[in-house]
């Protein structure tokens, strides 16, 4: 029994496998194209990063500038000028020498100055004092006095050491006997002549760096990526006689690791991705890194290549779901994200990650499933296309619905007028008087909210222009204030002018009246009884300007944006005094589109200024001059 249950199970488990299987095998020949084509784009992304990691990982040091580096490093550079008075006579000697190294190193030899240069610099008490010079069988015996020998073999400074043609070492004349102040100087190049990394030595053979920084290089990795920090210049530098002559401050050296260094033209340099460097200047970007743990890291490559297939299946995502242009827009911002995250990791964590790869697999995405797409995006279009037809089609049909409706209430608001003022000039009872004054009042806010309307359906027309004449400016704003002033005067408000006589302007007598209506109505609308309008015009030598001050209650700061917009009046204001929100907007308009500006000053309880300007000469005249 329990055998035919496990046979059982194992039946049911072998045919939801099958089952399985064969689903997924109809979804890979229904979505064969596709399948394809994201494999075809994953694939390029990961032949892409073996390009990257050879040429942007350079570029990465050459882009990004000079970095902090330790200020515990100090490098003293000696070079052949300083040498050629001391080896004038010996000059020609020394090209007969057997050496063991280059032959540039023994150049730099001689003892008395090597001793005052020590002797100057261990007086300071440094960390560590580094000579990447090799002095050993080139430079034949040397004989040492006591004071010497303290100086040479301070445990304190660690010499040089080399290898021949055959990897035998060969130790510097300075060496103890335990051989614990010497380090190997080697530099070791890669395939394409570039110094790109630090390999660890074995255990008898320490690098230079590791003495003097008393640390070990890691030795998890068969290379170390040297992290450049930029130009040596970030390093501080002194020369061969400033020592010598004293010209440094007594604590120049203190607590510091020194790196004695040679410079000539002769002398042997090394290809770097910031060009070439000698050895020195290499073996002081090592210590850095070293002395920081600043040691370039990397991940796997299929690490690498997982992330590629999941920015692949988000560059499809997009393109799919998207319009063209903003999927376009999408991808090209992801790239630069990744490309300026990658350099912000590179230069902040020291972590190495792809910036052109990802690139060149978005541009292959992009490219591949664009053909895919075309289709679909068309009739994303053709379909927006028809949605924007029917939008259009409706707010005409709004338009004209309004503009109908506010011209047949134009003839009934007519008649209920002429009706009221019939009965004002029969009826001499003072109530009834009373009602129909406040009739008459109610129909002429009515008329004018529907003339607002009106006006502004008219200047959001295609067909809308404006008829310049040339007018003056002072008059248009007297028959402003004609209509005006028995408003004023029921609220009890004075209207001053002080208009500038000026020479007549081009302008849309029409709309400018109607904008100086607008304001001074509305200043007379929000002013308290009592209160102080004050209209003025004067003249510049580019433009005409006009201000309306008043002393109402003001505007808040944050309504003093909103005022200018369609339907849209203060906060504050809704509850005191009626209006449609059309008049500022209006205003906006027809000074924009004379060519001119509008400025708003307000203080809540001081009142609000509102001035406008017009140009003196219109864009259409002096294009006629010219």
């Amino acid at each position: 029994m329990l055998r035919r249950v496990q046979k059982g199970s194992f039946s049911q488990y072998f045919n939801r496998v099958l089952y399985r299987s064969e689903v997924l095998l109809r979804y890979f020949m229904r979505h064969r194209g596709f399948l394809l084509r994201c494999l075809l784009c994953w694939a390029i992304g990961c032949l892409a990063l073996s390009a990257d990691e050879t040429t942007s990982y350079d570029q990465r040091f050459q882009v990004r500038g000079d970095q902090k580096v330790s200020s515990q490093i100090v490098l003293i550079t000696i070079r052949q000028s300083d040498f050629v008075g001391v080896y004038t006579d010996r000059a020609s000697s020394l090209m007969d020498l057997d050496e063991a190294t280059d032959i540039t190193d023994s150049f730099f030899w001689n003892k008395k100055i090597w001793n005052q240069l020590l002797s100057k610099i261990l007086k300071q008490d440094p960390r560590a004092i580094g000579v990447t010079l090799y002095f050993g069988d080139n430079i034949g015996a040397v004989h040492l006095n006591n004071e010497e020998q303290k100086n040479f073999f301070d445990p304190r400074v660690y010499w040089a050491s080399t290898t021949n043609s055959l990897e035998r070492v060969l130790t510097p004349a300075f060496s103890n006997r335990e051989h614990t102040n010497l380090g190997s100087n080697e530099v070791r190049r890669d395939e394409d002549g570039l110094v790109r990394r630090m390999f660890p030595l074995r255990s008898e053979m320490p690098h230079l760096v590791e003495k003097i920084t008393g640390k070990r290089f890691p030795t998890t990795q068969a290379g170390l990526p040297i992290n450049y920090r930029g130009s040596i210049y970030n390093f501080t530098q002194y020369g061969l006689s400033e020592i010598l002559y004293d010209e440094l401050p007594p604590d120049t050296f203190k607590g510091k690791i020194i790196l004695i260094g040679a410079e000539t033209s002769a002398t042997p340099v090394y290809l770097t991705p910031l060009g070439t460097l000698t050895r020195s200047e290499i073996m002081a970007h090592v210590t850095d890194t070293l002395l920081g743990e600043k040691w370039i890291k990397r991940l796997n490559f299929w690490w690498y290549a997982v992330g590629f297939f999941v920015l692949m299946g988000f560059a499809v995502f997009i393109i799919l779901t998207y319009p063209q242009s903003v999927a376009l827009f999408f991808i090209l911002w992801i790239a630069t994200l990744l490309a300026a995250l990658s350099a912000w990791v590179f230069d902040s964590f020291y972590f190495w990650s792809p910036a052109f790869a990802p690139f060149v697999l978005l541009a292959a995405t992009w490219t591949i499933f664009i053909g895919y797409q075309a289709t679909k995006i068309e009739r994303k279009n053709f379909a927006l296309q028809q949605e924007q037809q029917y939008l259009a089609e409706l707010e005409q049909l709004k338009n004209n619905f309004v503009s109908l409706i506010s011209h047949d209430l134009k003839t009934p608001i007519a008649k209920i007028q002429a009706i009221v003022d019939r009965l004002l000039t029969q009826n001499q009872d003072q109530e009834l008087q009373t009602d129909l004054k406040s009739l008459r009042m109610f129909g002429d806010e009515l008329n004018r909210y529907i003339q607002s309307i009106l006006k502004v359906l008219r200047v959001e027309s295609r067909e809308f222009k404006i008829n310049k004449d040339a007018a003056d400016i002072n008059e248009v704003i007297e028959e402003a204030l004609v209509t005006l002033r028995p408003l004023a005067f029921e609220k009890g408000i004075r209207i001053q002018t002080h208009l500038e006589p000026m020479f007549s302007v081009e302008f849309d007598t029409t709309l400018i009246k109607e904008v100086v209506i607008n304001l001074v109505e509305n200043a007379i609308k929000y002013t308290p009884s009592q209160g102080l309008i004050d209209v003025t015009s004067t003249e510049t030598e580019k433009d005409i300007k006009v201000i309306v001050k008043d002393t109402g209650d003001g505007i808040k700061p944050e309504d003093m944006d909103k005022v200018w917009g369609k339907f849209t009046r203060g906060s504050d204001q809704d509850l005191k005094t009626k209006g449609t929100g059309l008049g500022l907007y209006l205003v906006k308009y027809f000074i924009e589109l004379h060519g001119g500006k509008v400025e708003m000053e307000s203080k809540v309880g001081q009142g609000t200024t509102v001035s406008f300007t017009l140009p003196l000469e219109s864009e259409d005249v002096i294009e006629e001059i010219l």
